[in-house]
């Protein structure tokens, strides 16, 4: 098994395309605790793309982390449980304020964060990174024709 998901990677990185079946993730709907369900906002959406596409961007992750320093702060592509991990930093930084003099924190929330960064922007930074034409074609073509499949209460919507 191991030797097929390592010819199937590497096909995938030369031809620059990945499969369909990649492009397609399941979003749910969490409603938000003690908010109005009637309200589109009140919700939460957890979604979760294919388990061995986020392998494959985890494995060129590390492999990229190797030759090229990345900020800390970069959560795509990244071989790692952000979620977990920025709870962890939140928690700690928490405990270390109750065990000193108190805490005076900050939070800012950008909607949309990911919407709002133009693709040929991350192109551009990945090439002045020195990435590969190669690589930067695979990592922009994985963008393209993506869509999600929201549930909620037992009915099904394709985005």
């Amino acid at each position: 098994m191991k030797e097929m998901l390592r010819i199937l990677f590497n096909i995938i990185l030369v031809s620059k395309i990945q499969p369909t079946a990649w492009d397609t993730n399941k979003t749910i709907l969490i409603p938000k605790q003690g908010k109005d369900s009637s309200k589109v906002e009140n919700y939460r959406p957890l979604t979760i793309g294919s388990l061995i596409c986020r392998t494959y961007w985890g494995i060129v992750d590390t492999k990229l982390r190797k030759v090229i320093a990345f900020s800390p702060r970069q959560k795509r592509f990244v071989h790692e449980i952000a979620c977990f991990n920025n709870i962890h930093i939140l928690n700690e930084t928490l405990k270390a304020g109750k065990s000193k003099d108190g805490l005076v924190a900050i939070q800012l929330h950008i909607a949309k964060a990911f919407d709002t960064v133009p693709h040929k922007a991350v192109d551009a930074a990945l090439e002045r990174l020195g990435l590969p034409k190669c690589v930067r074609e695979s990592i922009m073509n994985s963008y393209t024709n993506l869509s999600t499949t929201i549930e909620y209460g037992g009915s099904k919507s394709q985005v």
